[in-house]
């Protein structure tokens, strides 16, 4: 079968993680059903890997371009080694190594790709920019990208709390390590070949209630202008949900493989009315 729900005892985290798994090996040979690629999906706030999956047609997506996708559910961690746990690790080192040995699917750095939606989309950028040698491209779908005006939002409130505690922080304050801008500057002086492609997409109604906009605007302000080989920015109309998120998948998937994925999409998509 190729979706797979994967319960694995992690040693960094001393806990099981439910991870949820799509192989396209079950395709016709005329489609094919060798995976091309890896792709690791990252899910928002409060929320699971299972959303990806009941939510999205992100495996549909992944069967048409013969990716092996993997959804953790990563809890409220902001995918960061922290106190709450080592999900930076887990993710880009652990998970990987342990699924190894169950399941053969490519993870060499040139086939392997990341993204996510809101704390996700945080996500997908800091790993992927913190981790350019495993990482061919990363992705930002509604992202919460720059946690200090985050924070600043959420001052006083329980969510509040957490992101201190999450990001190690008493005043809001990111680390350079943990910080989106700080590790665009340091992908950005790598050679060409060695930089990640970077996607970001947002709403342009995402306002309410975290101003998904205003965090992308001030992230592209400084982004546009750095010597980055790789990144594109795209912002149409919409909110924060999951028929932004789906299209933003297309998008991603095509940059990424350059393959006129979209424009495929966009075929599918368009119907003769009689």
């Amino acid at each position: 079968m190729p979706y797979v729900n994967c319960k694995l005892r992690s040693e960094v985290l001393q806990r099981k993680v439910d991870i949820q798994m799509y192989f396209p090996t079950d395709l016709p040979d005329e489609v094919g059903y060798e995976p091309k690629g890896t792709l690791t999906l990252l899910h928002g706030y409060t929320n699971s890997g299972d959303d990806w999956v009941q939510m999205s047609s992100a495996a549909r997506y992944c069967a048409d371009n013969a990716l092996v996708m993997l959804c953790p559910s990563c809890q409220n961690s902001f995918y960061q080694d922290s106190t709450h746990g080592a999900w930076k690790t887990f993710v880009t080192e652990e998970m990987p190594m342990l699924l190894s040995r169950s399941f053969i699917f490519p993870h060499e750095r040139e086939h392997n790709y990341i993204a996510g939606l809101s704390m996700g989309g945080y996500g997908a950028l800091y790993l992927g920019l913190s981790r350019p040698d495993l990482y061919a491209g990363c992705a930002s779908f509604s992202g919460a990208v720059d946690v200090s005006m985050l924070v600043d939002m959420y001052a006083g409130s329980p969510a509040a709390k957490e992101f201190y505690e999450v990001f190690n922080t008493t005043d809001g304050t990111l680390s350079d390590d943990s910080n989106i801008y700080c590790l665009l500057e340091r992908v950005s002086k790598l050679p060409e070949n060695q930089q990640p492609k970077i996607f970001l997409s947002n709403g342009l109604q995402d306002i309410p209630v975290y101003n998904i906009k205003g965090q992308n605007d001030a992230l592209w302000s400084k982004a546009k202008d750095m010597p980055l080989a790789h990144i594109k920015r795209m912002e149409w109309d919409g909110v924060h949900e999951w028929n932004f998120w789906d299209r933003s998948l297309v998008y991603a998937l095509d940059y990424f493989l350059e393959n006129g994925y979209a424009d495929k999409k966009h075929g599918d998509w368009t119907a003769e009315v009689y």
